[in-house]
């Protein structure tokens, strides 16, 4: 009996032993079970299907996984059988089958592509539906719109027309703006930020300007330098090519607090990455040829992604002149590996960048004299990126980390050719110092030539962690940063020979940019994002706060050492959804407020200095042996040391409104902007010797005359030099608004319906130097006298205007077209009444004093009272325009498109008076064209 109960306790305790076995076994083999892979192509283009759910289930257990860049979706299946496999993607044919899964096992899956929803086809920008007013712009759009530089993509936003394109100056950007030509209020384009694939364009080390007078080669064209001048205006738009872009979200309204450096806007680029066909682009219009070529490799063992791309465009102002040209290169090599395993996720980005432009204008060897008149600008920019994109799989508080890094450098060349005379006996200096010293005597023709050597260097890095974490019952998503930032320019500067400069009257000296410090600056973020629940409502926050300060600046400035806090805050309550008939509405309305900070440029911060040679002595005799030309030359640093950045604030609201694929949004926004950049004015009493020729007998001379047998008179030099000040008022308001309905199937055709109505005030803040209404000779000298004006200038503009836009997508026919009717319906200047009394004047000794009522009637003070005709100010309102643009669309064989636009295809201007004075409106409306081809293979 013993024996028999031991036995079973033996067989028991083996029954036992040999299930935990089964079971650590089966618990093991889960743990380290192989998931199966499922791999996604599209059955046309043989091109990974990125961003697809698939399902997978039986009556016990259900798997979800959604496929990533390479197409590949991994699901994780604990027990072998067979299950029903379900992928509902509306672009593609509807998958649901019963499959048998084997863990580690890899299936293929072909998905058959479907007619196209229409509705899901847009070839215009479309307004986001998120916390701020920003227009996205895809490929597809930018593909039908035909672009030649990111100039055109302007079209699309609300208030956008079309304009012919200009590659003879520079193109700068203005948003929610009419717009003027004065570079005194340049800090809206300065201010508008772009960033591509995360990394933004820094040009806070261009100091690509010539010295001296401005020189004009084209008649009618403008100066050459004026129009192609960047510096301290931002980015020239006509470098940016779109054929490698993805996406484009132009931010109009309240970006998050990771952006900074900025005033105006934000313009993010997402260029294109993935597996892509061989793609080719030929465009040529009336003006222009442009080529581009690119592709997209992807492996999907490896998990790596290569795109390339090259395009080159070839410009002229003017088809019948070959003088002035423009001509653009893009090359780019941008590649992405991934690694992944269950708990995290790495992606690495990398590009390798090219853009260079060569912006040539030279005279008609057969018209006029300055034959040899030559301007001619280069820019090369060479730049590399990284970033390490860490996300983790598993619920933390730690989402995800990123660290970008870059590095560009710029090599820019200004090379001009000048033919200079002069009428008389000239003098030029010799000397780089403050104080007396002879010159010499300028040729009476010579040729100028002038190099500006440009190397601006920029390094760039960026570490953010995006956190998720639950409080007070709420989801919140955290953001938290850090941007550093460097700018320097190691070039030669200006260099030319001083004995033939580039004008007779030089106020500067070669200098070299190495000379000037570089610009360095940090900034912290961090934001909070979170959703409140209020029963069928939602009331979607996110608000944050960002820390900037600029480094290496000496203790002088009134930036050094500060901090600059820039608080901005969005939310959007969204309404529940119900029913009209079989559609439901949805509404949703936002409203955003910020403040935004730039810091001043290089060129701003530290300026070149300024010389005043003044001529105390200019003998010439007919023998060179005698002649002499003395001046006493004043060395001035023009820097202002109170400049402090720039500040816009800024606030908006906005209405959404959605039913049946119809949707209507319209925004309205207030922007104060007080302390913009311009030139500004101080003034100098400069003293110097008058030496009396008279005192000087030419018989006697056996050399030059000796200055200290010549009698003299001390005299005084008022003047006035510029300086960077924060003067400029740039105040704006208007109104916002997008209409697009659901594509009509009958027709194919959607109709879209935007505009704007802006309203813009520029001012000046700072009080001016000016000598007067006018140059006023008193015993034979200028009046020595300056008077000090507050509100020296400022107007008033609005604007409104109209797109109606219908586009028709015939997919059996693989064809489509658009119609934009543009209406103009006016625009409208006021230059601001100027009181022209000075508030006080400078007298001959350089002292200040007030300006009062009696010197109105003083024989001499008089003339500092500016007398304004009452007709400067009148508002001038010029009546409706339109324009009518097409663009059609064929493809052929899925592998050949062609395209065809015209602009203006039919025009109406109004014609109407000012003062009584009619205006006719005729010329204006002649047609503009182009075509293209596209290949795909």
């Amino acid at each position: 009996m013993l024996y028999s109960f031991t036995a079973k306790i033996s067989s028991s305790k083996k029954l036992i032993l040999l299930l935990f076995l089964f079971f650590v076994k089966l618990s093991f083999s889960q743990n380290i079970i192989k998931p199966v892979k499922i791999t996604l192509t599209d059955s046309e283009t043989n091109l990974p299907v990125k961003r697809v759910l698939i399902t997978v289930e039986n009556a016990f257990q259900k798997y979800e996984a959604q496929s990533d860049d390479f197409g590949v979706a991994l699901l994780n299946i604990t027990i072998n059988g067979t299950y029903k496999i379900k992928i509902n993607e509306k672009a593609y044919q509807k998958i649901e089958n019963q499959i048998a899964l084997i863990a580690g096992q890899t299936i293929s899956l072909v998905l058959i592509p479907k007619s196209i929803e229409l509705n899901e086809v847009v070839i215009t920008a479309t307004e986001s539906r998120g916390m701020t007013s920003t227009s996205i712009i895809d490929k597809k759009a930018m593909q039908h719109l035909q672009p030649s530089s990111f100039t055109d993509l302007l079209e699309l936003l609300p208030g956008g027309r079309s304009k012919d394109p200009v590659f003879n100056s520079s193109n700068f950007i203005k948003l929610r703006e009419t717009g003027t030509s004065d570079s005194n209020y340049d800090i809206s384009s300065l201010g508008t930020a772009f960033v591509i694939d995360g990394v933004p364009i820094n040009t806070d080390a261009n100091l690509q300007y010539t010295t001296g007078s401005r020189m004009s080669i084209t008649p009618g064209s403008g100066y050459a330098d004026t129009r192609r001048n960047t510096t301290s205006k931002g980015v020239d738009m006509r470098a940016i090519s779109t054929d490698q872009i993805e996406k484009v979200e132009i931010i109009r309204g309240i970006p998050s607090v990771e952006y900074g450096d900025l005033t105006s806007g934000l313009i993010k680029i997402k260029r294109k990455r993935g597996r892509t066909n061989l793609e080719s682009r030929l465009k040529a219009d009336e003006f222009s040829k442009l080529y581009y070529v690119g592709k997209g490799f992807e492996s999907d063992e490896k998990r790596f992604v290569l795109n390339v791309g090259f395009d080159y465009l070839d410009a002229k102002p003017d088809p019948r002149n070959s003088f002035e040209n423009y001509k653009r290169i893009t090359a780019s090599i941008r590649t992405q590996k991934t690694w992944e395993n269950d708990t995290h996720e790495l992606q690495w980005d990398s590009s390798l960048d090219y853009t260079g432009s060569i912006d040539n204008e030279r005279a008609d060897p057969d018209v006029g004299y300055a034959k040899i008149d030559r301007f001619s600008s280069d820019y090369n920019r060479f730049s590399t990126a990284n970033s390490f994109d860490l996300n983790f799989k598993k619920d933390s508080f730690l989402k995800s980390l990123l660290l970008s890094t870059s590095i560009s450098q710029q090599i820019d060349k200004i090379e001009q050719t000048k033919w200079v005379q002069v009428s008389s006996a000239t003098a030029i200096p010799n000397n780089t110092e403050q104080g007396e010293s002879d010159g010499i005597f300028l040729t009476p023709q010579y040729i100028s030539n002038l190099t500006v050597d440009g190397k601006p260097f920029d390094a760039y890095l960026k570490a953010m962690a995006d956190f998720e974490m639950g409080l007070f019952g709420l989801k919140h998503k955290l953001k938290a940063g850090s941007e550093w930032t460097y700018s320097k320019n190691n070039g030669k500067g200006q260099v030319y020979d001083t004995t033939h400069p580039p004008s007779p009257e030089m106020s500067t000296r070669p200098r070299s940019y190495k000379d000037i410090p570089a610009s360095t600056d940090i900034s912290f973020f961090a934001e909070d994002a979170f959703t409140i629940p209020l029963k069928k409502h939602q009331l979607n926050i996110a608000g944050g706060i960002r820390a900037m300060s600029l480094l290496n600046v000496p203790s002088d400035y009134a930036v050094s050492g500060k901090y600059y806090f820039d608080p901005r805050m969005n939310a959007q309550w969204v309404f529940p959804s119900f029913n009209i008939g079989n559609h439901a509405f949805k509404a949703a309305f936002t409203a955003g407020i910020g403040k935004y900070t730039k810091f001043p440029t290089l060129a701003q911060l530290y300026p070149d200095f300024i010389y005043n040679d003044l001529v105390q002595l200019n003998y010439y005799h007919d023998n060179p042996a005698y002649r002499r030309i003395n001046l006493m030359t004043y060395k001035t640093l023009p820097v202002n040391y109170d400049l402090k950045p720039a500040v816009n604030k800024k606030w908006e609201i906005r209405a959404d409104f959605s039913y049946d694929n119809n949707r209507f949004s319209v925004t309205y926004f207030n922007e104060r902007l007080n302390s913009g950049f311009r030139n500004g004015s101080r003034y100098q009493a400069l003293s110097y010797k008058k030496y009396d020729n008279n005192s000087i007998d030419p018989s006697t001379l056996t050399a030059q005359p000796n200055l200290s047998d010549m009698t003299y008179v001390t005299e005084t030099l008022l003047t006035s030099y510029s300086i960077t000040n924060n003067g400029s008022s740039l105040l704006k308001d208007g109104v916002e608004f997008q209409f697009s309905s659901k594509r009509f199937s009958g027709i194919n055709t959607r109709f879209t319906l935007n505009g704007a109505w802006f309203k813009t005030t520029y001012t000046n803040s700072a009080p001016v130097y000016k000598s007067g209404q006018k140059d006023i000779i008193i015993d034979g000298k200028r009046m020595p006298y300056i008077g000090l004006y507050q509100f020296d200038d400022g107007s008033q503009r609005q604007q409104f205007n109209t797109n109606v836009i219908t586009d028709t997508y015939i997919p059996s026919l693989g064809m489509e077209f658009s119609g934009s009717f543009q209406f103009l319906w006016f625009t409208s200047s006021q230059s601001t009444p100027m009181n022209g009394t000075p508030v006080s004047y400078i007298n001959p000794s350089g002292e200040e004093n007030p300006y009062l009522e009696s010197y109105k009637t003083d024989p001499i003070l008089q003339w500092l009272d500016i007398k304004y005709n009452n007709a400067l100010f009148q508002k001038k309102t010029v009546p409706m325009s339109m324009n009518m643009n097409l663009k059609i669309s064929k493809d052929f064989y899925k592998r050949f498109r062609i395209s065809m636009f015209v602009n203006r295809l039919f025009s109406y201007y109004q014609n109407y008076e000012i003062n009584g004075q009619k205006i006719e409106r005729r010329g204006l409306n002649s047609p503009y064209f182009g075509m293209e081809l596209n290949l795909n293979f």
